[in-house]
């Protein structure tokens, strides 16, 4: 019982890990966009811009950055997409242990109680309006 215990808390655990980071690297990328979309509005290919290198700020040219943030973009984007299919493989794995074993988590089914029931409490959305 501890075994499955500490595999159940290990593998939530990684998930979370890989959760964190996908969210992490979704604001990058994002921020990787908006640079992007202002470079992309400079008409002058040699004007001065600054970038920052392993916490260094360097001084370069618009023509020389442009490259480098659009390889990091697309960089970034297929490492989200690679962390979510293994975000989507340890959640099987969680599930299929689970299975396996016979473990069953309280409040897990509740959802599932709520739709047959066809009955769906209005949710709440944390907006005050004046």
């Amino acid at each position: 019982k501890e075994l499955m215990d500490y595999k159940q808390w290990y593998q939530r655990r990684v998930r979370g890990m890989i959760a964190q980071k996908v969210s992490e690297l979704k604001v990058d990328e994002s921020e990787h966009k908006l640079v992007l979309d202002a470079l992309n509005e400079v008409k002058d290919p040699n004007r001065k811009c600054y970038q920052l290198v392993g916490g260094v700020l360097v001084e370069r040219t618009v023509q020389q950055v442009k490259p480098n943030l659009q390889n990091n973009s697309s960089k970034i984007t297929s490492l989200i997409t690679s962390l979510d299919k293994s975000l989507e493989v340890k959640a099987k794995e969680l599930m299929d242990y689970k299975e396996k074993h016979g473990i069953k988590v309280k409040g897990e089914d509740a959802p599932e109680k709520d739709k047959k029931d066809g009955a769906a409490k209005p949710a709440s959305s944390g907006v005050l309006v004046n």
